[in-house]
């Protein structure tokens, strides 16, 4: 069986901590995959878990952790091939002649060409909160149902992050109210990605059982 974690950074590897994902998959004995990103979109996570999906890396009776991040972000390709350069995070992906692009509030910021900087501006710019709600709810309901066709276990994990449009999962908001489980406001350290893990093996414990 595989165990796959969709996220934003606060499921990825990132300032060296171990992510819950990789340990709960270590637990069971699992195959893990890796569908967590900083600065990661739903729309990321959307791409690359359907890909595995479509590629039978996943297939019947695996299990899907689905971190849903901020609403607004996207992903797009770039002609610059001119990565963000950073030892603690990966901001961006290959791909083919150019890279995969993450847009965010800041993605200014991350930017290394001047156009990347126009469409970070553009994307700021051309957002609405409502839309991009009813825009997540219908991609969650076609990747709900493509993962009940393939009999795919799905099951959200709760953070910060989803805080705004919920769907209700295994809640660990709790973690990042304890100053020795963060990192920083928005992210665990290995004892949080610990305690995150020790929660989750007891949800699938049950729900294995259950099944």
């Amino acid at each position: 069986m595989k165990i796959a974690v969709g996220g934003c950074s606060f499921s990825d590897y990132r300032y060296d901590v171990l992510p819950y994902g990789q340990q709960v998959a270590e637990y069971f004995g699992f195959e893990y995959i890796h569908a967590a990103a900083c600065a990661g979109s739903n729309h990321r996570i959307w791409r690359v878990l359907t890909k595995a999906i479509i590629d039978k890396k996943l297939t019947s009776g695996d299990i899907i952790l689905l971190q849903y991040t901020i609403l607004d972000r996207k992903e797009i390709w770039s002609p610059t091939s001119k990565r963000y350069k950073s030892p603690y995070e990966t901001l961006d992906d290959e791909w083919e002649d150019g890279k995969l692009f993450r847009l965010t509030v800041h993605s200014d910021s991350l930017a290394k060409s001047a156009d990347e900087i126009k469409i970070s501006k553009l994307h700021n710019k051309f957002t609405n909160y409502n839309y991009n709600k009813e825009v997540f709810l219908t991609q969650h309901v076609m990747f709900d149902a493509l993962c009940k066709q393939n009999n795919i276990h799905l099951f959200n994990i709760n953070t910060q992050y989803d805080k705004d449009h919920r769907i209700q999962g295994i809640e660990l908001d709790h973690i990042l109210e304890h100053d020795h489980l963060r990192l920083d406001s928005a992210h665990m350290n290995n004892d949080g990605h610990r305690v995150a893990t020790a929660k989750i093996v007891d949800f699938l414990d049950q729900a294995i059982d259950a099944s």
